[in-house]
């Protein structure tokens, strides 16, 4: 494509001073004005040529960088955005493969990239590349097929533009954002301790002194010893609804015996309260986790069956965890009627004050690295979450340091 446009301009400025020059008669002594006939073919060919270069001056005026790779996966074309971009010059990138000049990281191989073009129109991701200078940068990529008028594959036309600053501030919120729900979890732990210690306590005061005072008022009236009896009942259901209101805000057993032991007591008393048969699938093996990891899983499950009592209308649920060398995944399914998923960032303001909604849910599968997904539809509701893990001592001595 490169090679032949110049030729063709070329052959086509000939033709034109050819056309355009006066012939000289050898017979007469003064030039006559007879030129060349302009041919169908030379004015087509004079179009074409008049189009590419519009073509080509309007891709010298973008930003982007816009590269053409053959089928070899050598670099035809290398815009001035390009040049910009990633500061190769036209002349040292032209031939060299692209994903090797650049050091192209692929969030999936080429050869499933090239799959996806065979079907789609285009393909579009986030690519990491190295500029001439050493830096990594982030790329937005949109690739398309290049085929010419036939439709034979030529090659691949690829448009880059540079979103490093948005992925760092998107880094920079994400850090804050986790430093906020690590404040938050910390109030929960203040907040159930206080409740526990200070709330809980007098209530287990007014309850002993009722009881003697019942015992010194055994003459009285029957009225008077069924209003303190009901007095007794009330501050005994208060004081059970501040510890599940303190374990609910942070189970102390998450801390003292890890993970599996509380959801196992949530789900247990999640399913008497709501009537919800819970089916809880944890091996007896599962061990222990750093404890934000622990915290994440504990508050997916109780903001999950939260979302299954108030809005499938199951009778069921199921919690599935299983761990690799290398992940933990969570999966809670229920059979109720589905649900509308919101869109990603979508705040969800009709959650309990104890929930995170569907947005902290994947915030939080966010900070840990993981990945989640929500499958809905007449069948009830999936939500899975996988986690990486590190390795095994290493886990070890990071929940020795945090709980030093």
């Amino acid at each position: 494509m490169h090679a032949r446009f110049p030729a063709s301009r070329d052959r086509l400025l000939m033709a034109q001073k050819a056309g355009q020059a006066p012939i000289q008669n050898p017979m007469s002594s003064k030039p006559e004005e007879i030129r060349l006939p302009v041919t169908p073919a030379l004015e087509s060919e004079t179009q074409l040529a008049e189009e590419l270069r519009q073509k080509t001056e309007l891709l010298k005026l973008s930003r982007e960088a816009v590269l053409v790779v053959d089928l070899s996966d050598k670099i035809a074309f290398w815009s001035d955005g390009a040049e910009q971009l990633y500061g190769w010059k036209r002349a040292d990138a032209l031939g060299r493969s692209p994903l090797e000049l650049l050091q192209t990281q692929l969030p999936r191989p080429v050869a499933q990239i090239e799959t996806i073009l065979r079907r789609e129109p285009h393909w579009e991701g986030e690519l990491k590349q190295t500029t001439r200078y050493g830096a990594r940068i982030s790329v937005s990529s949109r690739w398309a097929l290049w085929r010419d008028l036939s439709g034979r594959t030529l090659g691949r036309f690829q448009l880059d533009s540079d979103i490093t600053r948005r992925k760092n501030v998107e880094q920079e919120l994400r850090v804050l954002s986790g430093r906020l729900l690590t404040i938050r979890d910390e109030e929960r732990r203040r907040w159930a301790r206080e409740l526990h210690d200070s709330v809980g306590q007098l209530l287990v005061g007014i309850t002993m002194n009722l009881s003697i005072l019942q015992r010194q008022i055994d003459a009285a009236g029957p009225l008077d010893a069924k209003f303190l009896t009901e007095s007794m009942h009330l501050t005994n259901e208060a004081l059970q609804e501040i510890r599940t209101l303190s374990y609910l805000l942070h189970p102390p057993m998450l801390d003292e015996v890890g993970l599996a032991s509380a959801l196992r007591w949530f789900a247990s008393g999640f399913s008497k309260r709501s009537e919800i048969e819970i089916d809880l699938e944890i091996p007896e093996s599962l061990g222990r986790f750093p404890r934000d990891l622990e915290i994440a899983v504990f508050r997916i499950v109780q903001e999950t069956l939260t979302n299954v009592h108030r809005h499938s209308g199951s009778s069921t649920a199921k919690i599935t965890i299983w761990r690799s060398p290398n992940q933990l995944r969570l999966k809670v399914e229920d059979k109720g009627k589905g649900m509308t998923l919101p869109a990603i960032g979508k705040d969800d303001r009709e959650n309990a004050i104890l929930g995170v909604g569907i947005s902290g849910i994947r915030e939080r599968v966010r900070q840990l690295a993981g990945q989640m997904q929500i499958r809905s539809g007449d069948w009830g509701t999936a939500l899975e979450a996988v986690f990486p893990l590190e390795e095994p001592d290493v886990t070890e001595r990071s929940r020795g340091a945090t709980e030093d």
